[in-house]
């Protein structure tokens, strides 16, 4: 797939549509805008990379991934975000670099306390809006704002460390954060190892009736509530906490639930 990849859409400069306007309002509303497009097929994988600013992404009935990305802040730091679009063996990888780090490129910012201190000095944030046709898996990550994901065909995971979590997809879906709310609602329940985690805040997750899951969940000051019936294995309850391992249905697939302060909800799908 992925050799038929590469030959299919060749140079991302003649195959791609990107498009650049700089806003005209000043101060703290100014906007840069880039529209892209580009087909793609199911199996091939679209990652969203941002660091201030939230992801939002839809399904589409056609074949062609459609990305607008905006700038906004203040204008005289607009030069020091800049929007890259790279191809790789997988697909495609959009992301929001900062202050000069785009000779890294996208997935390589690095750790360094320099880099950080730099970036909170940068008043821009980018909101991506995705549609996403089906079959095409999707990551979504940014470090402060929301990742809201409705209504897709395809595998999903979202990734914020401050913010929420919001997805409904017909596939299988995987989560993470630090501080914010988890909400997510998957249509299929052919998983091996599925984990949802957040410190603060609270998981709910909503699943197809008759699954068959081995539940481990852990929370310091929460708890867990199930629609479904799921036979206790192990519980270890704390002064400050719980531990649960339990079963619904036959087992068999792995689902870890973690947070430190929030509660579990494990619902039936409302469709």
């Amino acid at each position: 797939m992925m050799g038929r990849m590469m030959g299919r859409r060749g140079s991302l400069g003649t195959a791609a549509t990107v498009l650049l306007l700089a806003g005209s309002a000043p101060g703290l509303v100014a906007q840069d805008r880039l529209e892209w497009s580009e087909p793609m097929d199911a199996g091939d994988v679209l990652e969203i990379e941002n660091i201030t600013g939230d992801i939002r992404i839809v399904h589409t009935g056609g074949s062609s991934a459609e990305v607008i990305a905006e700038k906004r802040g203040r204008e005289s730091d607009f030069d020091r975000v800049q929007i890259r679009v790279e191809q790789n063996r997988d697909g495609f990888t959009l992301c929001a670099v900062y202050d000069g780090r785009d000779r890294e490129g996208c997935g390589s910012r690095g750790d360094r306390d320099d880099d950080r201190d730099d970036d909170r000095n940068v008043r821009v944030s980018v909101h991506f809006e995705v549609r996403l046709p089906a079959g095409v898996e999707v990551v979504g990550s940014t470090v402060t704002g929301d990742v809201v994901v409705e209504g897709v065909e395809s595998a999903v995971t979202a990734r914020t460390v401050t913010g929420d979590v919001e997805v409904s997809t017909t596939g299988l879906a995987w989560a993470s954060m630090v501080t914010g709310s988890i909400d997510v609602e998957m249509g299929s329940a052919q998983w091996e190892e599925l984990s949802f985690k957040t410190v603060t805040g609270d998981i709910t997750l909503r699943l197809p009736s008759g699954i068959d899951a081995d539940v481990e969940f852990e929370s310091l000051t929460g708890d867990i509530d199930s629609d479904f019936d799921m036979r206790v294995d192990r519980e270890r309850r704390r002064f400050l906490g719980a531990h649960v391992r339990g079963t619904i249905g036959s087992g068999g697939r792995s689902l870890s639930l973690k947070t430190v302060s929030g509660d579990v909800r494990l619902l039936r799908a409302r469709s």
